[in-house]
């Protein structure tokens, strides 16, 4: 049991830092089992986790992740990844390593001229998701052309997936938007 506050993935953001902290007491355990979300004996960590943006003593709370469990192969403090745009920096953190259905990542978002930070959504057609879903093998998602480019998971028995997909930034509405 680790205690509140226990800090599972960071990032420097500006003047501050994006945390994923226990909100709560942290439990350890490890998986049982080789699974999709892991090897026999990897660490798994649940608690109620909340994702904040830190500048000097001010905590912003920017999603909230209820009873969340995740598995690492080391208990080593996660980076979350970083997408330049021109007018934002964008933060990814997908807090599973490996899944049987592509790794779920969720995209927070520094907007350079106003230092503001706020979470990101995706939206594809009519729907809209907190969270992108993207191909465990590389390439990972990353920025071309001022657009998120991601390769979606394989399909079931292992059939390629579709080629990329690419997200045009959309600031003002706080979110992704597929092209």
């Amino acid at each position: 049991m680790n205690a509140k506050g226990t800090v599972r993935a960071r990032t420097s953001a500006g003047q501050g830092e994006l945390l994923m902290i226990a909100s709560g007491p942290e439990e350890r355990g490890h998986l049982l089992s080789s699974s999709n979300d892991g090897l026999e004996g990897e660490p798994t960590y649940q608690a109620d986790y909340s994702i904040v943006y830190r500048e000097g003593k001010q905590d912003q709370v920017l999603l909230k992740l209820p009873a969340f469990l995740f598995v690492q192969p080391t208990d080593r403090v996660l980076e979350f990844g970083v997408v330049s745009f021109a007018r934002a920096e964008v933060y990814l953190l997908a807090p599973q390593y490996k899944s049987g259905h592509g790794l779920v990542a969720y995209a927070f978002a520094r907007e350079k001229g106003s230092g503001e930070v706020f979470p990101l959504s995706f939206k594809q057609g009519e729907s809209v998701h907190d969270t992108l879903v993207y191909s465990e093998l590389p390439p990972f998602p990353e920025g071309q052309n001022e657009q998120l480019v991601v390769y979606l998971p394989q399909g079931a028995g292992g059939e390629p997936g579709p080629g990329p997909q690419s997200y045009e930034l959309d600031l003002d509405k706080r979110q992704f938007v597929a092209q």
